[in-house]
């Protein structure tokens, strides 16, 4: 799974250097942490707007993080974003309800192939947690999509691991040193990687 998992990433990391959008991967928590703006909404309708972006309709179900002006920016309900994924512009599909990260440019919302956009349904209950409250909380806390170990306080390692993805979220312990913090999804997670890996060299 976790081979599977590096394969996909390395493949659409390729794609997107080829078609001239460039992606580092990062955590969901990362990625709320950084935008203006992350929302659970739920696609009405496409149209093209100016010349240069194309601009998505959508129904916003929650709001779980907005600065003031991504308040002002998505109170009419339509998202902004380049029209062709080369240039790092996102594809949605009309009824469909996403979790959307963004930023807030000129008083508009925007979104981006860079940000975290997925299909609500397909979101774990992990994530979800994250999403509404947890990743906030975490927000100090720096988390580095690596192999290499740290003496950092403030950083927890994915070691691209598809685990930490779906199911970790990073947050201070009472010595206020950063780390996953346990999880009974994460436990499964990590414990079907270990069997599947040894039946593997078996």
């Amino acid at each position: 799974m976790l081979m599977r998992w590096l394969t996909l990433a390395l493949v659409a990391a390729s794609c997107r250097v080829a078609s001239a959008c460039t992606c580092a991967l990062e955590h969901p928590q990362t990625h709320y942490c950084k935008s203006d703006f992350v929302i659970v909404g739920r696609v009405q309708k496409t149209f093209r707007g100016r010349e240069d972006y194309d601009i998505y309709k959508v129904k916003i179900r929650n709001v779980f993080k907005a600065t003031d002006k991504a308040v002002a920016a998505l109170r009419s309900g339509r998202l902004f974003t380049p029209p062709h994924e080369s240039l790092c512009g996102v594809s949605l599909q009309p009824r469909e309800t996403y979790v959307i990260t963004g930023q807030v440019l000129h008083l508009e919302a925007h979104i981006y192939l860079c940000g975290y956009i997925a299909k609500w349904r397909e979101v774990t209950p992990r994530q979800r947690k994250g999403f509404r409250l947890l990743y906030k909380q975490g927000c100090t806390c720096k988390v580095h999509e690596t192999r290499r170990r740290t003496k950092s306080p403030n950083t927890c390692v994915t070691n691209y691991n598809e685990c930490y993805e779906r199911h970790g979220i990073c947050l201070h312990d009472r010595e206020r040193r950063c780390h996953w913090t346990r999880a009974p999804a994460l436990t499964r997670c990590m414990q079907a990687q270990r069997f599947n890996n040894t039946m593997t060299m078996t």
